[in-house]
């Protein structure tokens, strides 16, 4: 998981790969790319936390974080709540990079 953590992707693949989540840094394009392909991928965009970008360094901004809906949903439930994201994504002009939580549309899974 410590891919990411001091590079600023602007590839959503990158953020696909397997190592992105709640670590990597990605451009805003790469954000709203993320965003838009994730119900896709079965997933559900959970938290959008914006910040500044000091390369290397991000610094996090308290008043740029988003919350989306919690899963369980269906694929339309989840691309609804991802253009949110997006939107969200596109209206922090104040922040040039983010980190984005995602979790499967059928939530997440617990150790019994």
């Amino acid at each position: 998981m410590s891919q990411g953590t001091n590079t600023l992707h602007t590839n959503a693949d990158d953020f696909f790969s397997g190592t992105g989540n709640a670590v990597m840094k990605l451009t805003r394009q790469a954000t709203a790319d993320v965003c838009r392909l994730a119900a896709e991928r079965g997933l559900v965009i959970e938290r959008i936390e914006g910040g500044i970008w000091h390369n290397p360094g991000f610094e996090a901004r308290l008043d740029c974080i988003w919350d989306g809906t919690d899963p369980p949903l269906d694929r339309d439930a989840a691309e609804q709540n991802n253009v949110k994201a997006e939107r969200f994504v596109q209206s922090a002009a104040e922040c040039d990079s983010f980190i984005l939580t995602v979790a499967p549309l059928s939530g997440w899974l617990h150790k019994s």
